[in-house]
């Protein structure tokens, strides 16, 4: 108690008042990570701690993930707004406008995009949620890609394009698309049964830290300038989508099969119908 109190009065006494709310945020991630950790010691068996590992990890996708993608709302609409060259046929569309495209593909492409993992876990290669994160993630920081040269062409001609961001959300979707549907049903699976309602709200309050981290980024592209902002989230994002990627084969030993289970779980309840049926 004593150390906890001393922490909070420090940062309060030495720091701006404005420093604030970020010490009140720092002071609850910590205790945050402090009942994880507890959480963790509490579990019984090695088969709980391995997949707890493994659902921590997922929250740390998820944080980066949603950190890259809120950016929709925030530094990429003041680029549109600001420095994208919105007249079409003699009309400017507002900036606004532009959050259309990310509903409006998800409405075409989810159903391919299901399909999609369909057909590649049916012909035996890897599918798994965590394989489907990470490429979520990669997919989803390449559409930055397109906003780097958006900004080195208004470098160039004081204008960019629209069609720089009409592609950014495109990717950005798919990797929506690809990351987002299977986090919630890969925590139900890795979650402790007594835990899985507290592990759906971490799962949230990662969504949650993902926007801060997400204004952390836009707030700093005013010192770092654009380009150097687009292009570390690219390089975060692949890089850190690679990372998952070629530690898949240990952190799927660590799921000790739980979505293998599940699947066979599905199967015995189909052949049991079928059987009540025959009766």
């Amino acid at each position: 108690v004593f150390f906890s109190v001393i922490s909070i009065l420090i940062p309060i006494l030495f720091f701006e008042k404005e420093h604030v709310a970020y010490i009140v945020f720092f002071l609850f991630l910590t205790l945050v990570i402090g009942s994880l950790i507890t959480i963790y010691n509490d579990l019984n068996g090695k088969v709980e701690k391995d997949r707890y590992i493994v659902l921590l990890l997922s929250f740390i996708i998820v944080v980066v993930f949603w950190g890259a993608f809120e950016q929709a709302g925030g530094l990429m609409n003041l680029y549109a707004q600001n420095k994208t060259d919105r007249i079409f046929l003699g009309y400017e569309i507002p900036a606004a406008v532009f959050q259309f495209f990310n509903p409006f593909y998800i409405l075409i492409l989810a159903v391919p995009i299901a399909n999609f993992w369909i057909w590649i876990k049916h012909r035996g290669k890897e599918a798994s949620s965590l394989f489907k994160m990470a490429n979520g993630v990669i997919i989803m920081g390449l559409g930055f890609v397109f906003m780097v040269f958006a900004s080195m062409q208004y470098e160039a001609l004081g204008k960019s394009a629209m069609y720089w961001l009409i592609l950014a959300y495109l990717l950005h979707t798919i990797g929506e698309l690809c990351a987002s549907p299977v986090v919630l049903s890969f925590v139900t699976k890795l979650a402790p049964a007594k835990y899985g309602a507290l592990m759906m709200g971490v799962y949230f309050a990662s969504t949650g830290l993902g926007n801060k981290v997400a204004g952390i980024i836009g707030e700093s592209a005013q010192t770092s300038g654009e380009i150097n902002t687009f292009l570390g989230i690219t390089i975060t994002c692949v890089a850190f989508g690679i990372l998952v990627i070629l530690l898949l084969k240990p952190l799927k030993r660590l799921t000790h099969g739980a979505e293998d289970n599940e699947h066979e779980m599905h199967d015995n309840d189909d052949n049991e119908g079928f059987e009540l049926a025959e009766n």
